[in-house]
């Protein structure tokens, strides 16, 4: 009679495999540590260095998940799949940990990871943490490891994710002071344009440049508007002094490409907090999420929506 032996669940194959994936697809510019108790949804850091070899201190955190195959749906170029299931007290981790947080899903017939920066989902579905056990995620045929451009488009989102709480700053400071900063921009144009910008006014414009810039760039508007240095470039070519930074020729061309932008990040800033974010705006920032809920911040929108048309004609003639 045959002696019985244990016998090693499927489950541990399957993951034993996906970490080979893993360490076949990870580009040698990344240096992967595991972590040795995986209990509560991280199974390894990685620190990201650049192509000199220079640890930059970059890092992201990863969950692995393999499967036997990943079932996609959707048209071709556009393939698109679900995740396995994630317990909501793992993705409420996630979202309170320091780092950015990938979704790695190995398919071990495939040889080949799909990841899904995991921080972005939760913030439009922060609702299922408290309503659910469990979420998933999407998964973007087009966003895989082994692709020439998967691993930058893995540090592309994970860079994105690090500014985030710079984006709520600037976020936030352009929304508590929409109707100062048009006043600002509306009235520094059209003054002598030899004269030197007051430093006050200077560093407002600087402060106002930044937090626009930011915006524009999370909530994916087109920033058209010239880089700083590029204005001080040009300022110092037409005026050759040396001692001044800033005149009001230079502020007026700027402020004159910002203004129009400038309703349009507001608006970009009340959709994502009071709609397609809002339970989590509504948790995390509940005065700013108050703020993109009132009628006063849609007035003033408005208001400076309406300013901007009633001076185009203006504008044009000069």
């Amino acid at each position: 009679m045959a002696m019985k032996l244990p016998k090693r669940p499927k489950a541990h194959l399957t993951e034993a495999e996906a970490w080979k994936i893993l360490q076949t697809c990870a580009p040698s510019t990344w240096i992967v540590r595991e972590v040795t108790e995986r209990d509560y949804g991280i199974d390894a850091y990685v620190e990201i260095s650049d192509r000199e070899g220079n640890v930059t201190g970059d890092l992201i955190s990863i969950q692995l998940k393999g499967t036997d195959s990943i079932t996609w749906r959707g048209e071709k170029g556009n393939r698109i799949a679900t995740s396995p299931s994630i317990a909501t007290s793992t993705a409420n981790y996630w979202e309170r940990l320091p780092v950015p947080v990938f979704l790695f899903v190995a398919d071990v017939q495939a040889k080949d990871i799909w990841f899904a920066p995991v921080k972005p989902t939760i913030r439009r579905e922060y609702g299922k943490l408290s309503d659910q056990e469990t979420m998933t995620f999407g998964l973007k045929k087009k966003l895989r490891l082994r692709s020439k451009v998967g691993p930058a488009l893995v540090e592309v989102f994970g860079r994105r994710e690090r500014l985030q709480r710079d984006f709520v700053f600037h976020l936030t400071n352009i929304v508590s002071n929409a109707g100062d900063f048009h006043q600002f921009i509306d009235g520094n144009q059209g003054r002598d344009a030899h004269m030197e910008v007051a430093s006050e006014v200077h560093l407002r414009f600087v402060s106002l440049y930044q937090s626009c810039e930011m915006v524009a760039y999370f909530l994916g508007v087109n920033w058209t508007v010239d880089s700083l240095n590029e204005l001080h470039r040009r300022d110092h070519e037409v005026f050759q002094d040396d001692f001044v930074m800033l005149h009001e020729l230079t502020l007026d061309q700027a402020l004159a490409q910002l203004e129009p932008l400038f309703p349009k990040l507001l608006r970009g800033a009340v959709e994502l907090i009071s709609k397609s974010e809002r339970a989590y705006w509504k948790a995390m920032q509940p005065v700013l999420y108050a703020q993109c809920s009132s009628g006063e911040l849609e007035w003033t929108i408005k208001s400076i929506e309406e300013r901007i048309a009633a001076s185009e004609p203006y504008r044009r003639k000069l």
